[in-house]
């Protein structure tokens, strides 16, 4: 048995942002994680989460955000 999970993050403290390459979309990016993010170890317990559920139990679709942003 095959069981797969959609995971949408909204914004998550990384470093995806220094990978933009355009100045102002970078910069805008930055405030936007600043302000918003959540740490990546709350994404990591909803994957948990969703690994964790027994063999008869598939979580098909999971979007983690921070509540302020929903």
């Amino acid at each position: 048995m095959l069981r797969t999970t959609a995971i949408s993050p909204g914004y998550v403290r990384t470093e995806l942002t220094d990978y933009i390459e355009d100045p102002v979309a970078r910069e805008q990016a930055r405030r936007r994680v600043k302000e918003l993010g959540i740490a990546p170890e709350a994404v990591a317990r909803a994957i948990a989460f969703a690994i964790e559920q027994p063999d008869d139990v598939e979580i098909g679709e999971m979007t983690i955000r921070p509540t302020i942003q929903g």
